[in-house]
């Protein structure tokens, strides 16, 4: 086995792009190559089959602490982020990232600290920008970052986020990732020095492993200024990490955006909260119907002129919610993975 380790992310149509990938690699690929797929927290969790028919390679879901083993493809099971050591995959039920777990970028995260120079980050098809960050981070460290082409992604905004905010080496189809991805594991990579924003990328990785404290917190507030907006799953405050090359935001609960999956967990949110108050709106008038029509509201005209006025309020409320929601609906952006 040679020092370096593959890090793969994908969202939207990966799994036949991961499927195309595990088929192009051969048996005696010496690296690890771990793998994050968005997938649902009640997904079966088939990927690692798919992946152990397509090529020559083993994937498996991981235990948490199981050591690292060459020529094995790791994959992310639902519902947990997958991070690692020099020697060991950890499995984390931290907080969710970029509105998923698992997630891309803490895995490239973790990637880089514990893998320096022998990290290759790999982003392939997916919507939104889960990746970028976290392949920033692997460069920062010295590894190599490779892209999938836009033009042969299904869902090429993943790839051209990364490609906007990250001075990537290599662009690639996948055929050409196949063969650069087993050119650098047969060779051993150049060592490099430590990257600055260490001290972020370790306080972040104990937040997502759910092991973070004070000091974490304090790494983080150092490098982070208030943002004035609230986290769109808990409602806590948003911090904006200072990082000119990309915008990104953590609030206290530990959950971590990037501006992309931060509009759309809000836009998520609002939609959310329309379609609670049309219920309330909805269901209101239809009490004060059942009201109005019942046993001694005839003779209390006070009551009975009180409950037509607030259920034509109401109807009027609930078709005006029904037009934003539907006006919402029209220019949603593009589902997120």
């Amino acid at each position: 086995m040679t020092g370096r380790s593959v890090f793969i992310g994908a969202s939207m149509s990966g799994i036949e792009a991961l499927r195309t990938l595990a088929g192009l690699l051969p048996a005696d690929f010496p690296a690890p190559i771990f793998v994050v797929q968005h997938v649902g927290p009640s997904s079966p969790g088939y990927l690692p089959e798919i992946l152990s028919r397509a090529g020559p390679l083993r994937a498996v879901h991981p235990r948490d602490g199981e050591e690292i083993e060459p020529a094995r493809i790791y994959v992310a099971p639902p519902d947990h982020h997958m991070l690692v050591d020099r020697k060991r995959v950890r499995l984390s039920h931290g907080p969710r990232e970029n509105h998923v777990r698992p997630a891309v970028d803490p895995l490239f995260r973790s990637a880089a600290v514990a893998h320096g120079g022998a990290a290759i980050g790999v982003v392939l098809t997916g919507n939104l920008d889960d990746g970028t960050a976290g392949l920033l981070a692997i460069k920062d460290c010295g590894g190599t970052a490779i892209v999938q082409d836009p033009a042969e992604a299904p869902a090429p905004s993943m790839p051209r986020s990364a490609l906007r905010h990250v001075r990537v080496d290599h662009q690639l189809t996948l055929k050409g990732i196949a063969e650069t991805l087993v050119a650098l594991a047969r060779d051993d990579p150049f060592s490099a020095g430590e990257s600055s924003d260490l001290d972020l990328m370790l306080a972040e990785n104990h937040i997502v492993a759910g092991v973070f404290g004070v000091a974490d917190w304090a790494a983080l507030e150092q490098r982070s200024i208030a943002s004035g907006l609230n986290c769109p799953q808990c409602r806590s405050a948003l911090y904006e990490i200072r990082d000119p090359r990309i915008l990104r935001f953590r609030c206290r609960s530990g959950h971590g955006y990037s501006a992309l999956s931060l509009a759309s967990a809000q836009t998520e949110a609002h939609e959310a909260q329309l379609a609670c108050l049309f219920g309330l709106a909805a269901e209101e008038a239809s009490l004060a119907r059942r009201i109005s029509t019942g046993a001694g509201i005839a003779d209390d005209a006070r009551s009975a002129a009180f409950l037509r006025d607030r259920i034509s309020l109401l109807e009027g409320e609930a078709e005006q919610l029904a037009g934003w929601l539907n006006a919402t609906a029209r220019v949603a952006p593009p589902p997120g993975h």
